[in-house]
């Protein structure tokens, strides 16, 4: 075992800078959206939401499993000081990432027609799936980097080459696009031209990866024990190690990525007619869009949880294991539920805020109440998310595989059924329903396998309790703010801000945040004190 003689970093500040690199990146990602849909149209946002719904499966099972699993294995070496160790993981996680990067962008290129037709029978345009191809490659040797740093607790690298990622995609993609269209392209060239802008992005953030990973080598002062290279396990047995973590993740994933690629392929082949596309295409651009968009709070929380509780399960300490559960949990409740319930109440002005201005006022109307219902998957998925991240840590990689396998199916199922009678108004019940029953299962093997009490439900209540509280504020707000401003945005805006600052002031004042969440952030301590000053906490 190893003694530290410096202090590990803060979980939370890896979840901070991963949080703020997901934000920009989803917000860029809103923005680059907003003056495409102006450039292609309701038809080629369909195009464009096509290719990167069918990208983010292949991405889903190029980049989830094999990084998690890294950084669990890195995190156990570190614990036991086997720094070569480490050197032969990394090694083993990049032969095995560039192997699927090449054989999934490979799948995509090469059988774009086919992939094209299997969405929409009407559909002859593989442009878009092939010009999104490259990114796998790139993107499975940035995971690999990442999966490297993430298990060495050091979240920069990553957050620095997502904020690459993003502004880059964002620039490019609205560049590329708008010139096909401006010189006479097709809808179909001009979409698959803005793809172009985005892969050539996700390149530059993979070569500031590779750099950072040559010229910047992880501190292992902190370490007292020698190398003994007869404990280091051999390339075979870490392969075999590896496996056995990355593809129950994978699959658990997959299952996850393939609620998207369900509705790719169902939405159009079930309506049949000649405005699937478009509909399916503003449906996957507004909605779904911003219901993704609180992701990027929750998405650094489990990936900075993982390798977090992992080291402290493997130096059994239980305090450390005990406190991480439960503030991870508590957060993610904390920044969900909020997030589930404003999306819902002001689904119609978040989106006439956004896409006001490229889509007309009758279709920012029909699509607020798909936002509206798929904001209640908001906290289901954040849920979801975490107890996977805690499930993991805990070795049972395999779980959360049988619960999304059957999310998985209901959503298939729902979908089919309900998309029939309801038309796209199915598809995010569908949604909501598949993540319920995940989240649920997930649940009750996180209460089987983790040291952990039913009592963890009482950090769901009380943010629950103070947003019933916020709802009327919110609509009072809104209310008399688009009385006073005659602009709709404005109000809303000052709404939610008014809303925020009284929800953030309620939790300190409901002692809902505590110090062990205080003192998890970065300048915690600092924090801590003034707040104890102003009697916000105790």
């Amino acid at each position: 075992m190893t003694t530290e003689k410096r202090k590990e970093p803060r979980m939370f500040t890896g979840v901070l800078l991963l949080t703020i690199a997901g934000m920009a990146e989803k917000i860029l990602g809103v923005l680059l959206k907003i003056p495409l849909s102006g450039y292609l149209g309701e038809e080629g946002m369909g195009y464009f939401n096509s290719a990167y719904n069918i990208f983010s499966t292949f991405y889903t099972v190029s980049i989830t499993g094999l990084p998690i699993a890294t950084s669990i294995m890195i995190s156990r070496s570190r614990m036991k000081g086997r720094k070569l160790e480490i050197s032969h993981i990394f090694r083993v996680s990049l032969f095995l990432f560039v192997l699927i990067g090449i054989i999934g962008s490979s799948i995509m290129f090469f059988g774009g027609g086919a992939i094209a037709n299997l969405i929409d029978k009407n559909n002859n345009s593989p442009y878009c799936i092939q010009a999104i191809s490259p990114i796998l490659l790139f993107i499975c040797i940035s995971s690999s980097i990442r999966g490297f740093y993430q298990g060495h607790q050091n979240m920069m690298p990553s957050a620095v080459s997502e904020l690459l990622d993003a502004i880059g995609k964002t620039a490019l993609g609205i560049c590329f696009g708008g010139y096909a269209i401006t010189h006479g392209y097709s809808v179909e060239v001009a979409s698959a031209a803005a793809i172009a802008g985005i892969t050539i992005a996700h390149l530059f953030g993979m070569g500031y990866l590779i750099i950072t990973k040559c010229i910047s080598k992880p501190d292992y002062s902190y370490l007292d024990i020698d190398i003994d290279n007869r404990n280091t396990d051999s390339y075979i047995t870490i392969f075999k190690k590896m496996m056995g973590i990355a593809i129950p993740i994978t699959l658990s994933s997959l299952a996850l990525g393939l609620t998207s690629t369900i509705d790719t392929f169902t939405i159009n082949n079930i309506l049949n007619n000649d405005r699937a596309m478009a509909i399916y295409g503003t449906y996957t651009t507004l909605a779904v869009t911003l219901y993704r968009l609180p992701q990027a709070f929750i998405t650094p929380i489990a990936s900075s949880l993982t390798p977090t509780l992992t080291a402290a399960i493997a130096a059994k300490n239980e305090q450390k294991t005990r406190i991480t559960l439960y503030s991870s949990l508590k957060i993610t409740a904390v920044i969900s539920i909020p997030c589930a319930v404003g999306m819902g109440v002001l689904a119609r002005p978040i989106l006439s805020f956004l896409f006001g201005g490229s889509y007309s006022l009758e279709t920012i109307k029909s699509n607020a109440p798909l936002l509206s219902i798929l904001s209640i998957a908001i906290f289901l998925m954040a849920m979801l998310t975490i107890t996977s991240s805690i499930l993991q840590s805990y070795g049972k990689q395999s779980r959360p595989v049988i619960s999304m396998s059957v999310g998985t199916v209901i959503k298939l199922i729902f979908n089919i059924a309900l998309i029939h009678h309801f038309g796209i108004y199915g598809a995010p019940i569908a949604t909501v329903a598949s993540f319920f029953v995940m989240a649920f299962i997930n649940f009750i093997f996180v209460f089987k396998y983790a040291d952990i009490k039913a009592s963890i439900f009482k950090s769901f209540l009380s943010p629950a309790l103070i947003m019933i509280v916020c709802v009327p504020i919110t609509l009072a707000s809104f209310f008399l703010c688009s009385k006073i401003f005659p602009i709709t945005r404005i109000a809303t805006i000052v709404s939610i801000l008014i809303t925020v600052i009284f929800y953030i002031v309620a939790l300190f004042v409901t002692k809902t945040i505590g110090k062990e969440e205080i003192l998890m952030l970065p300048k915690g301590k600092k924090i801590y004190g003034k707040l104890l000053k102003m009697k916000l906490v105790k």
